[in-house]
């Protein structure tokens, strides 16, 4: 069964030089469906960042895979509620 991930990261330092290249690959995981969401704080210090997996250990390699660097170990939480906006998409209107 799949569940729902949430990691969060403390950033390294160096971050702020590359934030444009890692947000253009984090944004490539997020079409390739990869990744849900992801987030940076206004500082650049911290992300976070929720995935669908089978396993913790799948998470990790997740992980591994990302275009940051983290000071600490990640923190990855197993998320009971995962709730989503959903985008509504409503029919155009035509007065022809």
């Amino acid at each position: 069964m799949k569940n729902v991930f949430l990691i969060e990261l403390e950033l390294n330092f160096s971050f702020r030089n590359q934030i444009q290249t890692a947000s253009r690959l984090m944004n490539q995981m997020l079409a390739d469906g990869q990744i849900q969401i992801y987030g940076i704080s206004r500082d650049l210090n911290r992300m976070w960042i929720t995935t669908v997996a089978d396993s913790e250990l799948e998470v990790w390699e997740l992980v591994s895979h990302l275009p940051v660097e983290s000071i600490m170990d990640p923190v990855i939480t197993t998320l009971n509620t995962y709730n989503q906006a959903i985008n509504m998409i409503f029919p155009s209107v035509s007065l022809n």
